[in-house]
Protein backbone atom coordinates (compact mmCIF):
# COMPACT_ATOMS: atom_id res chain seq x y z
CA UNK A 1 0.00 0.00 0.00
CA UNK A 2 1.29 3.46 -0.90
CA UNK A 3 2.43 5.58 2.06
CA UNK A 4 1.34 9.21 1.63
CA UNK A 5 2.63 12.25 3.52
CA UNK A 6 2.18 16.02 3.26
CA UNK A 7 5.21 18.16 4.16
CA UNK A 8 4.72 21.91 4.74
CA UNK A 9 7.68 24.25 5.05
CA UNK A 10 7.62 28.05 5.46
CA UNK A 11 10.30 30.72 5.31
CA UNK A 12 10.19 34.50 5.08
CA UNK A 13 10.40 34.34 1.27
CA UNK A 14 8.47 31.20 0.36
CA UNK A 15 5.86 28.72 1.54
CA UNK A 16 5.96 25.20 0.10
CA UNK A 17 3.87 22.06 0.40
CA UNK A 18 5.07 18.71 -0.91
CA UNK A 19 3.02 15.53 -1.30
CA UNK A 20 5.07 12.35 -0.89
CA UNK A 21 4.13 8.87 -2.04
CA UNK A 22 6.46 6.16 -0.72
CA UNK A 23 8.98 8.88 0.21
CA UNK A 24 9.07 10.35 -3.33
CA UNK A 25 7.71 13.80 -4.18
CA UNK A 26 4.73 13.66 -6.55
CA UNK A 27 3.27 17.15 -6.06
CA UNK A 28 4.61 20.53 -5.03
CA UNK A 29 2.68 23.71 -4.30
CA UNK A 30 4.57 26.99 -3.90
CA UNK A 31 3.47 30.42 -2.74
CA UNK A 32 5.78 33.45 -2.92
CA UNK A 33 5.13 37.04 -1.77
CA UNK A 34 5.46 38.41 -5.32
CA UNK A 35 3.44 35.61 -6.90
CA UNK A 36 0.32 35.01 -4.84
CA UNK A 37 -2.22 32.49 -6.09
CA UNK A 38 -5.44 33.94 -7.50
CA UNK A 39 -7.24 30.77 -8.58
CA UNK A 40 -10.73 30.78 -7.05
CA UNK A 41 -10.78 34.50 -6.23
CA UNK A 42 -14.11 36.26 -6.87
CA UNK A 43 -14.24 39.81 -8.25
CA UNK A 44 -16.75 42.42 -9.21
CA UNK A 45 -15.52 43.23 -12.69
CA UNK A 46 -16.36 45.71 -15.42
CA UNK A 47 -16.67 44.71 -19.07
CA UNK A 48 -13.83 46.50 -20.86
CA UNK A 49 -14.26 45.15 -24.36
CA UNK A 50 -16.47 42.67 -26.22
CA UNK A 51 -14.94 40.75 -29.14
CA UNK A 52 -17.74 39.10 -31.17
CA UNK A 53 -15.25 37.40 -33.48
CA UNK A 54 -14.11 35.06 -30.69
CA UNK A 55 -17.35 35.30 -28.68
CA UNK A 56 -15.46 36.63 -25.68
CA UNK A 57 -15.12 39.67 -23.46
CA UNK A 58 -12.26 41.23 -21.54
CA UNK A 59 -13.10 42.10 -17.95
CA UNK A 60 -11.33 44.68 -15.77
CA UNK A 61 -11.01 43.03 -12.32
CA UNK A 62 -8.71 45.63 -10.81
CA UNK A 63 -5.48 43.63 -10.99
CA UNK A 64 -3.88 45.56 -13.84
CA UNK A 65 -4.51 42.80 -16.37
CA UNK A 66 -7.90 42.29 -17.98
CA UNK A 67 -9.42 38.82 -17.55
CA UNK A 68 -10.73 36.69 -20.43
CA UNK A 69 -14.40 35.61 -20.38
CA UNK A 70 -15.75 33.26 -23.07
CA UNK A 71 -19.46 32.89 -23.83
CA UNK A 72 -19.29 29.24 -22.70
CA UNK A 73 -18.28 30.40 -19.21
CA UNK A 74 -21.31 32.62 -18.74
CA UNK A 75 -23.98 31.25 -16.40
CA UNK A 76 -26.97 30.12 -18.54
CA UNK A 77 -29.28 32.03 -16.19
CA UNK A 78 -27.75 35.25 -17.58
CA UNK A 79 -28.46 34.28 -21.18
CA UNK A 80 -31.53 35.87 -22.77
CA UNK A 81 -34.26 33.64 -24.19
CA UNK A 82 -34.03 33.75 -28.01
CA UNK A 83 -37.00 34.99 -29.96
CA UNK A 84 -39.38 32.11 -30.70
CA UNK A 85 -39.24 32.98 -34.38
CA UNK A 86 -35.43 32.77 -34.51
CA UNK A 87 -33.46 29.87 -35.98
CA UNK A 88 -31.68 29.14 -32.70
CA UNK A 89 -34.87 28.77 -30.61
CA UNK A 90 -35.38 25.04 -31.24
CA UNK A 91 -31.73 24.24 -30.49
CA UNK A 92 -31.90 26.42 -27.38
CA UNK A 93 -34.97 24.54 -26.11
CA UNK A 94 -33.35 21.18 -26.84
CA UNK A 95 -30.18 22.03 -24.94
CA UNK A 96 -32.06 23.67 -22.10
CA UNK A 97 -34.20 20.54 -21.67
CA UNK A 98 -31.08 18.40 -21.75
CA UNK A 99 -29.65 20.42 -18.86
CA UNK A 100 -32.94 20.02 -16.88
CA UNK A 101 -33.43 23.79 -16.94
CA UNK A 102 -31.78 24.24 -13.53
CA UNK A 103 -28.30 22.85 -14.14
CA UNK A 104 -25.38 24.89 -15.21
CA UNK A 105 -23.88 23.94 -18.50
CA UNK A 106 -22.63 25.19 -21.80
CA UNK A 107 -25.96 25.43 -23.50
CA UNK A 108 -27.39 27.64 -26.25
CA UNK A 109 -24.90 29.54 -28.39
CA UNK A 110 -26.34 33.00 -27.93
CA UNK A 111 -24.09 35.80 -29.30
CA UNK A 112 -22.11 37.34 -26.46
CA UNK A 113 -22.90 40.86 -27.65
CA UNK A 114 -26.57 40.18 -26.82
CA UNK A 115 -25.66 39.07 -23.28
CA UNK A 116 -23.09 41.65 -22.17
CA UNK A 117 -22.32 45.28 -22.92
CA UNK A 118 -19.22 47.38 -22.39
CA UNK A 119 -19.14 49.13 -19.02
CA UNK A 120 -21.44 46.54 -17.43
CA UNK A 121 -20.48 45.30 -13.94
CA UNK A 122 -20.44 41.56 -13.44
CA UNK A 123 -19.41 38.95 -10.85
CA UNK A 124 -16.60 36.68 -12.04
CA UNK A 125 -14.32 34.01 -10.57
CA UNK A 126 -10.82 33.08 -11.74
CA UNK A 127 -10.66 29.55 -13.16
CA UNK A 128 -7.21 29.82 -14.72
CA UNK A 129 -4.35 31.98 -13.48
CA UNK A 130 -2.38 34.20 -15.89
CA UNK A 131 0.30 32.17 -17.66
CA UNK A 132 3.07 34.02 -19.48
CA UNK A 133 1.44 36.80 -21.50
CA UNK A 134 -1.99 35.18 -21.36
CA UNK A 135 -4.74 36.83 -19.33
CA UNK A 136 -6.41 35.07 -16.41
CA UNK A 137 -9.53 33.16 -17.43
CA UNK A 138 -12.76 33.83 -15.55
CA UNK A 139 -16.31 32.49 -15.33
CA UNK A 140 -19.61 33.89 -14.07
CA UNK A 141 -20.48 30.41 -12.79
CA UNK A 142 -19.39 31.04 -9.20
CA UNK A 143 -18.56 28.23 -6.76
CA UNK A 144 -17.09 28.10 -3.24
CA UNK A 145 -14.96 25.08 -2.38
CA UNK A 146 -15.06 23.39 1.00
CA UNK A 147 -13.48 20.23 2.34
CA UNK A 148 -16.54 18.02 1.79
CA UNK A 149 -18.70 20.03 -0.61
CA UNK A 150 -18.48 22.73 -3.27
CA UNK A 151 -21.25 25.32 -2.91
CA UNK A 152 -22.84 26.31 -6.24
CA UNK A 153 -24.90 29.53 -5.91
CA UNK A 154 -27.82 30.27 -8.21
CA UNK A 155 -28.42 26.60 -8.94
CA UNK A 156 -30.57 23.73 -7.72
CA UNK A 157 -27.98 21.16 -8.71
CA UNK A 158 -26.99 18.55 -6.08
CA UNK A 159 -24.14 16.42 -7.37
CA UNK A 160 -22.27 13.58 -5.70
CA UNK A 161 -18.79 12.34 -6.57
CA UNK A 162 -19.01 9.48 -9.06
CA UNK A 163 -16.29 7.56 -7.24
CA UNK A 164 -19.08 6.01 -5.17
CA UNK A 165 -20.84 3.06 -6.83
CA UNK A 166 -23.50 2.79 -4.13
CA UNK A 167 -26.57 4.43 -5.71
CA UNK A 168 -28.62 4.20 -2.47
CA UNK A 169 -25.88 5.99 -0.53
CA UNK A 170 -25.65 8.64 -3.25
CA UNK A 171 -29.39 9.25 -3.11
CA UNK A 172 -29.32 9.53 0.69
CA UNK A 173 -26.46 12.04 0.57
CA UNK A 174 -28.29 14.09 -2.07
CA UNK A 175 -31.46 14.22 0.05
CA UNK A 176 -29.53 15.05 3.22
CA UNK A 177 -27.67 17.93 1.57
CA UNK A 178 -30.80 19.27 -0.16
CA UNK A 179 -32.59 19.44 3.20
CA UNK A 180 -29.70 21.50 4.61
CA UNK A 181 -29.42 24.02 1.76
CA UNK A 182 -31.48 27.20 1.35
CA UNK A 183 -33.52 27.49 -1.85
CA UNK A 184 -31.51 28.69 -4.85
CA UNK A 185 -28.23 27.12 -3.72
CA UNK A 186 -26.78 23.89 -5.01
CA UNK A 187 -23.64 21.93 -4.21
CA UNK A 188 -21.40 19.09 -5.27
CA UNK A 189 -20.33 16.53 -2.68
CA UNK A 190 -16.62 15.76 -2.98
CA UNK A 191 -15.13 12.26 -2.73
CA UNK A 192 -13.81 12.93 0.77
CA UNK A 193 -17.36 13.82 1.85
CA UNK A 194 -18.91 10.48 0.95
CA UNK A 195 -18.42 8.99 4.41
CA UNK A 196 -18.54 11.88 6.88
CA UNK A 197 -21.16 12.46 9.60
CA UNK A 198 -24.15 14.74 8.99
CA UNK A 199 -22.90 17.38 11.45
CA UNK A 200 -19.69 17.85 9.42
CA UNK A 201 -21.74 18.61 6.32
CA UNK A 202 -23.92 21.02 8.27
CA UNK A 203 -20.95 22.90 9.77
CA UNK A 204 -19.28 23.36 6.42
CA UNK A 205 -22.41 24.27 4.49
CA UNK A 206 -23.27 26.95 7.07
CA UNK A 207 -19.80 28.47 6.67
CA UNK A 208 -19.93 28.39 2.86
CA UNK A 209 -23.41 29.96 2.80
CA UNK A 210 -22.21 32.75 5.12
CA UNK A 211 -19.21 33.34 2.83
CA UNK A 212 -21.50 33.59 -0.20
CA UNK A 213 -23.81 36.03 1.61
CA UNK A 214 -20.76 38.15 2.48
CA UNK A 215 -19.71 38.14 -1.20
CA UNK A 216 -23.19 39.33 -2.18
CA UNK A 217 -23.10 42.17 0.38
CA UNK A 218 -19.63 43.25 -0.76
CA UNK A 219 -20.78 43.22 -4.38
CA UNK A 220 -23.48 45.77 -3.59
CA UNK A 221 -21.14 48.27 -1.93
CA UNK A 222 -19.12 50.79 -3.90
CA UNK A 223 -18.54 50.84 -7.62
CA UNK A 224 -15.99 49.51 -10.10
CA UNK A 225 -13.64 46.49 -10.05
CA UNK A 226 -13.20 44.97 -6.60
CA UNK A 227 -11.91 41.77 -4.94
CA UNK A 228 -14.91 40.23 -3.16
CA UNK A 229 -13.53 36.88 -2.03
CA UNK A 230 -9.94 35.69 -1.67
CA UNK A 231 -9.30 31.98 -1.79
CA UNK A 232 -7.72 30.49 1.32
CA UNK A 233 -3.93 30.47 1.67
CA UNK A 234 -1.77 27.56 0.60
CA UNK A 235 -1.74 25.91 4.05
CA UNK A 236 -5.50 25.56 4.42
CA UNK A 237 -5.95 24.82 0.70
CA UNK A 238 -3.55 21.88 0.86
CA UNK A 239 -5.22 20.46 3.97
CA UNK A 240 -8.69 21.00 2.53
CA UNK A 241 -7.99 19.50 -0.89
CA UNK A 242 -5.24 16.92 -0.30
CA UNK A 243 -5.46 15.68 3.30
CA UNK A 244 -7.61 12.56 2.94
CA UNK A 245 -7.79 9.22 4.75
CA UNK A 246 -5.00 7.96 2.48
CA UNK A 247 -2.54 10.49 3.97
CA UNK A 248 -0.81 9.05 7.05
CA UNK A 249 0.70 12.26 8.38
CA UNK A 250 1.12 15.99 7.90
CA UNK A 251 4.37 17.60 9.06
CA UNK A 252 4.98 21.35 9.29
CA UNK A 253 7.91 23.41 10.57
CA UNK A 254 6.00 26.65 11.13
CA UNK A 255 4.08 27.23 14.37
CA UNK A 256 1.53 29.56 12.72
CA UNK A 257 0.85 26.96 10.01
CA UNK A 258 0.52 24.28 12.67
CA UNK A 259 -2.04 26.33 14.59
CA UNK A 260 -3.95 27.08 11.36
CA UNK A 261 -4.09 23.39 10.42
CA UNK A 262 -5.23 22.29 13.88
CA UNK A 263 -7.93 24.97 14.03
CA UNK A 264 -9.25 23.98 10.59
CA UNK A 265 -9.29 20.25 11.34
CA UNK A 266 -10.89 20.66 14.77
CA UNK A 267 -13.73 22.43 13.02
CA UNK A 268 -14.25 20.03 10.11
CA UNK A 269 -12.29 16.76 10.70
CA UNK A 270 -11.41 16.46 14.41
CA UNK A 271 -10.53 12.79 14.02
CA UNK A 272 -7.53 13.69 11.83
CA UNK A 273 -5.86 16.14 14.23
CA UNK A 274 -3.63 13.43 15.68
CA UNK A 275 -1.99 12.92 12.27
CA UNK A 276 -0.50 16.44 12.30
CA UNK A 277 3.03 16.86 13.69
CA UNK A 278 5.21 19.90 14.36
CA UNK A 279 8.83 19.58 13.17
CA UNK A 280 11.47 21.11 15.45
CA UNK A 281 14.84 19.70 14.31
CA UNK A 282 17.71 22.01 13.26
CA UNK A 283 17.96 20.14 9.95
CA UNK A 284 15.71 21.90 7.39
CA UNK A 285 12.48 19.97 6.91
CA UNK A 286 12.81 19.53 3.14
CA UNK A 287 16.41 18.34 3.60
CA UNK A 288 15.33 15.80 6.21
CA UNK A 289 13.00 14.19 3.66
CA UNK A 290 15.48 14.60 0.79
CA UNK A 291 13.02 16.84 -1.05
CA UNK A 292 15.44 19.66 -1.98
CA UNK A 293 17.63 17.42 -4.11
CA UNK A 294 14.55 16.00 -5.79
CA UNK A 295 13.24 19.48 -6.59
CA UNK A 296 16.55 20.50 -8.17
CA UNK A 297 16.07 17.62 -10.62
CA UNK A 298 12.62 18.82 -11.62
CA UNK A 299 14.00 22.04 -13.10
CA UNK A 300 16.49 20.24 -15.30
CA UNK A 301 15.86 19.41 -18.93
CA UNK A 302 17.33 15.93 -18.48
CA UNK A 303 15.90 13.52 -15.88
CA UNK A 304 17.69 10.22 -15.21
CA UNK A 305 15.73 7.06 -14.40
CA UNK A 306 16.83 4.24 -12.08
CA UNK A 307 17.55 1.79 -14.91
CA UNK A 308 20.01 4.16 -16.59
CA UNK A 309 17.61 5.57 -19.15
CA UNK A 310 16.67 9.24 -19.19
CA UNK A 311 13.97 11.68 -20.26
CA UNK A 312 14.38 14.97 -22.13
CA UNK A 313 11.81 17.73 -21.49
CA UNK A 314 11.69 20.26 -24.32
CA UNK A 315 9.28 23.21 -24.20
CA UNK A 316 7.80 24.70 -27.36
CA UNK A 317 5.33 27.59 -27.57
CA UNK A 318 2.25 25.37 -27.77
CA UNK A 319 3.37 22.03 -26.36
CA UNK A 320 5.90 20.06 -24.34
CA UNK A 321 7.85 17.23 -25.96
CA UNK A 322 9.18 14.39 -23.79
CA UNK A 323 11.83 12.19 -25.40
CA UNK A 324 12.74 8.80 -23.90
CA UNK A 325 16.26 7.38 -24.28
CA UNK A 326 17.87 4.12 -23.12
CA UNK A 327 21.00 6.01 -22.01
CA UNK A 328 23.24 3.76 -19.93
CA UNK A 329 20.65 0.98 -19.93
CA UNK A 330 22.16 -1.54 -22.39
CA UNK A 331 20.08 -4.43 -21.02
CA UNK A 332 21.10 -8.04 -20.49
CA UNK A 333 18.77 -9.78 -22.96
CA UNK A 334 17.72 -8.39 -26.33
CA UNK A 335 17.04 -4.93 -27.73
CA UNK A 336 13.24 -5.30 -27.68
CA UNK A 337 13.25 -6.22 -23.98
CA UNK A 338 15.60 -3.33 -23.12
CA UNK A 339 13.43 -0.85 -25.01
CA UNK A 340 10.24 -2.21 -23.43
CA UNK A 341 11.60 -2.00 -19.88
CA UNK A 342 12.88 1.54 -20.49
CA UNK A 343 9.46 2.62 -21.80
CA UNK A 344 7.71 1.02 -18.80
CA UNK A 345 9.89 2.88 -16.30
CA UNK A 346 9.45 6.06 -18.34
CA UNK A 347 5.65 5.79 -17.89
CA UNK A 348 6.01 5.91 -14.10
CA UNK A 349 8.51 8.77 -14.18
CA UNK A 350 6.55 10.82 -16.72
CA UNK A 351 3.32 10.48 -14.72
CA UNK A 352 5.17 11.66 -11.61
CA UNK A 353 6.92 14.54 -13.39
CA UNK A 354 3.66 15.82 -14.90
CA UNK A 355 2.22 16.20 -11.39
CA UNK A 356 5.43 17.45 -9.81
CA UNK A 357 6.14 20.09 -12.47
CA UNK A 358 2.40 20.81 -12.74
CA UNK A 359 2.66 20.61 -16.52
CA UNK A 360 -0.48 21.45 -18.48
CA UNK A 361 -1.58 21.78 -22.07
CA UNK A 362 -0.46 19.46 -24.86
CA UNK A 363 2.31 16.96 -24.09
CA UNK A 364 3.81 14.74 -26.81
CA UNK A 365 5.68 11.67 -25.53
CA UNK A 366 8.16 10.05 -27.91
CA UNK A 367 8.45 6.44 -26.74
CA UNK A 368 11.29 4.29 -28.05
CA UNK A 369 10.04 2.19 -30.96
CA UNK A 370 8.79 -1.28 -29.98
CA UNK A 371 8.26 -4.00 -32.59
CA UNK A 372 6.09 -6.26 -30.44
CA UNK A 373 2.40 -5.13 -30.54
CA UNK A 374 1.81 -6.71 -27.10
CA UNK A 375 4.51 -4.51 -25.60
CA UNK A 376 2.93 -1.46 -27.24
CA UNK A 377 -0.45 -2.30 -25.69
CA UNK A 378 1.15 -2.83 -22.26
CA UNK A 379 2.78 0.60 -22.41
CA UNK A 380 -0.50 2.23 -23.52
CA UNK A 381 -2.46 0.50 -20.74
CA UNK A 382 0.08 1.41 -18.06
CA UNK A 383 0.12 5.06 -19.14
CA UNK A 384 -3.68 5.06 -19.02
CA UNK A 385 -3.71 3.63 -15.47
CA UNK A 386 -1.16 6.15 -14.22
CA UNK A 387 -2.90 9.15 -15.78
CA UNK A 388 -6.22 8.01 -14.31
CA UNK A 389 -4.68 8.47 -10.84
CA UNK A 390 -3.70 12.08 -11.61
CA UNK A 391 -5.97 14.47 -9.64
CA UNK A 392 -5.82 16.89 -12.58
CA UNK A 393 -7.98 16.07 -15.60
CA UNK A 394 -5.96 14.32 -18.33
CA UNK A 395 -6.62 12.47 -21.57
CA UNK A 396 -4.37 10.67 -24.02
CA UNK A 397 -4.24 9.01 -27.42
CA UNK A 398 -3.00 5.55 -28.36
CA UNK A 399 0.56 5.11 -29.59
CA UNK A 400 0.96 6.19 -33.19
CA UNK A 401 2.95 4.15 -35.70
CA UNK A 402 5.88 6.45 -34.92
CA UNK A 403 5.73 5.68 -31.19
CA UNK A 404 4.17 9.01 -30.24
CA UNK A 405 1.49 9.51 -27.59
CA UNK A 406 -0.37 12.79 -27.19
CA UNK A 407 -1.47 13.73 -23.67
CA UNK A 408 -3.56 16.73 -22.67
CA UNK A 409 -3.58 17.89 -19.05
CA UNK A 410 -5.74 20.66 -17.67
CA UNK A 411 -3.74 23.80 -16.95
CA UNK A 412 -5.00 26.27 -14.36
CA UNK A 413 -1.79 27.92 -13.15
CA UNK A 414 1.80 28.49 -14.30
CA UNK A 415 3.87 25.32 -14.05
CA UNK A 416 6.70 24.97 -11.56
CA UNK A 417 9.42 25.99 -14.01
CA UNK A 418 7.62 29.25 -14.83
CA UNK A 419 7.17 30.06 -11.14
CA UNK A 420 10.80 29.45 -10.15
CA UNK A 421 12.77 30.58 -13.20
CA UNK A 422 13.01 33.44 -15.69
CA UNK A 423 13.59 33.20 -19.42
CA UNK A 424 17.31 33.58 -20.22
CA UNK A 425 17.84 37.17 -21.47
CA UNK A 426 20.66 36.02 -23.74
CA UNK A 427 18.80 33.43 -25.77
CA UNK A 428 15.15 34.41 -24.95
CA UNK A 429 14.29 30.85 -24.06
CA UNK A 430 15.93 29.26 -27.11
CA UNK A 431 18.61 27.58 -25.02
CA UNK A 432 21.36 28.50 -27.51
CA UNK A 433 23.36 31.62 -28.42
CA UNK A 434 25.38 32.57 -31.50
CA UNK A 435 28.87 31.11 -31.54
CA UNK A 436 31.90 33.48 -31.57
CA UNK A 437 32.42 32.58 -35.26
CA UNK A 438 28.83 33.56 -36.09
CA UNK A 439 29.13 36.85 -34.15
CA UNK A 440 32.33 37.61 -36.06
CA UNK A 441 30.48 37.05 -39.34
CA UNK A 442 27.70 39.40 -38.17
CA UNK A 443 30.33 42.06 -37.40
CA UNK A 444 31.79 41.65 -40.90
CA UNK A 445 28.33 42.08 -42.46
CA UNK A 446 27.88 45.25 -40.38
CA UNK A 447 31.17 46.64 -41.68
CA UNK A 448 30.21 45.78 -45.24
CA UNK A 449 26.95 47.77 -44.92
CA UNK A 450 28.74 50.63 -43.14
CA UNK A 451 31.14 51.07 -46.10
CA UNK A 452 28.35 52.76 -48.02
CA UNK A 453 28.09 55.54 -45.40
CA UNK A 454 30.55 58.15 -46.65
CA UNK A 455 30.00 60.28 -43.53
CA UNK A 456 31.13 57.56 -41.16
CA UNK A 457 34.69 58.04 -39.77
CA UNK A 458 37.07 55.19 -40.53
CA UNK A 459 38.30 54.58 -36.96
CA UNK A 460 35.90 52.34 -35.03
CA UNK A 461 35.83 50.65 -31.65
CA UNK A 462 33.97 47.31 -31.49
CA UNK A 463 32.99 46.08 -28.02
CA UNK A 464 32.36 42.33 -27.68
CA UNK A 465 32.25 39.57 -25.04
CA UNK A 466 35.47 37.88 -23.93
CA UNK A 467 34.72 34.74 -26.00
CA UNK A 468 34.26 36.75 -29.23
CA UNK A 469 37.34 38.88 -28.52
CA UNK A 470 39.45 35.73 -28.08
CA UNK A 471 38.16 34.42 -31.41
CA UNK A 472 38.83 37.67 -33.30
CA UNK A 473 42.30 38.16 -31.85
CA UNK A 474 43.59 34.61 -32.28
CA UNK A 475 46.63 34.04 -34.50
CA UNK A 476 47.98 37.46 -33.52
CA UNK A 477 44.97 39.31 -34.90
CA UNK A 478 45.01 37.96 -38.46
CA UNK A 479 41.21 38.17 -38.67
CA UNK A 480 41.17 41.84 -37.60
CA UNK A 481 43.75 42.73 -40.27
CA UNK A 482 41.69 40.92 -42.90
CA UNK A 483 38.56 42.86 -41.87
CA UNK A 484 40.46 46.17 -41.96
CA UNK A 485 41.84 45.49 -45.43
CA UNK A 486 38.53 44.26 -46.84
CA UNK A 487 36.37 47.11 -45.54
CA UNK A 488 38.82 50.05 -45.25
CA UNK A 489 38.26 50.63 -41.48
CA UNK A 490 40.77 50.91 -38.67
CA UNK A 491 39.40 48.67 -35.90
CA UNK A 492 40.00 48.42 -32.16
CA UNK A 493 38.53 45.45 -30.25
CA UNK A 494 37.60 45.91 -26.57
CA UNK A 495 36.04 43.48 -24.12
CA UNK A 496 32.77 44.54 -22.48
CA UNK A 497 31.78 42.16 -19.67
CA UNK A 498 28.17 43.38 -19.65
CA UNK A 499 27.62 42.18 -23.22
CA UNK A 500 26.20 38.74 -23.89
CA UNK A 501 28.09 36.43 -26.24
CA UNK A 502 25.85 37.20 -29.24
CA UNK A 503 25.97 41.01 -28.79
CA UNK A 504 28.38 43.64 -30.06
CA UNK A 505 28.51 47.43 -29.95
CA UNK A 506 30.18 49.79 -32.41
CA UNK A 507 31.39 53.30 -31.52
CA UNK A 508 33.46 55.91 -33.31
CA UNK A 509 36.82 56.07 -31.52
CA UNK A 510 36.80 59.02 -29.15
CA UNK A 511 32.98 59.08 -28.88
CA UNK A 512 30.60 57.28 -26.46
CA UNK A 513 27.54 57.04 -28.73
CA UNK A 514 26.71 53.49 -29.84
CA UNK A 515 26.05 53.44 -33.60
CA UNK A 516 25.43 49.70 -34.04
CA UNK A 517 21.75 50.12 -34.95
CA UNK A 518 22.55 52.47 -37.87
CA UNK A 519 23.82 49.59 -40.02
CA UNK A 520 22.38 46.52 -38.30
Amino acid sequence: MTKKQIILSSTATQKRAAVLEDARVVELVIEQPDNTRTLGNIYRGRIDKIVPGIQSAFVDIGTGQSAFLHISDIDPSLLPMPDEESEVFEEYERQLDRSNRNKRGRIARVPIETVLEEGQQILVQITKEPIGNKSPKVTTQISLAGRFVVLVPDSNLIGVSKKSDDEDARRKIKKMVRDMLPQGLGCIVRTIGLEVPREHFLTELKELVLEWQKVQREALTGNGPKLLFKERGITTQVIRDLFSDEVEEVITDDSDDYDEIIAYLEKFSPGMVERVAFYESEIPLFDAFDIERELDRTLKRKVWMKNGGYLFFDHAEALLAIDINTGRNTGDKNLEDTVFQTNIEACYEIARQLRLRDIGGIIVIDFIDMRNPKNQRKVENLMHELLEKDPTTTSHTALSKFGLMEVTRKRVRPELQEQLTNVCPSCNGLGRVFSPATVSTRIERWLHRAEADSNLPKHLNISVSQAVADYLLQNEGDMIRQLEEAHKFKLRITVENDLEQDEFEVRIIGQNTVITEKHI
